[in-house]
């Protein structure tokens, strides 16, 4: 089980279009997809934060929707969806000018 701190959605028409979808790829040596990516905000046992990257963009939008009224800030998140970790946020990462103006 993860606790949320955050929730954002990394795909073309969620993060400022495509051109910074592709810098947001660049930055975090994702390959850029149709789809996009998802991202959770999560610290570990340290309390040093951390991105948890998931393939699965409806499912974080579903758990950022949730997370936003208040809910599912502890979730079970299936290991199938997550392909990575980043290590920090993204608003840690040098090189990336351009930010959702919600997270």
């Amino acid at each position: 089980m993860i606790t949320i701190h955050g929730a954002m959605l990394a795909t073309e028409t969620d993060f400022h279009g495509p051109a910074a979808y592709l810098a947001l790829c660049a930055v975090t040596g994702l390959q850029p997809t149709a789809e996009g990516y998802g991202f959770l905000l999560v610290l570990d046992a340290d309390g040093k934060p951390y991105t948890a990257v998931l393939w699965d963009v409806e499912y974080v939008r579903l758990l950022r929707t949730a997370w936003e009224a208040g809910e599912a800030r502890d979730v079970v998140v299936p290991a199938e969806k997550v392909v990575g970790h980043i290590r920090e946020w993204p608003w840690m990462w040098v090189g990336v000018a351009a930010w959702p103006a919600e997270i």
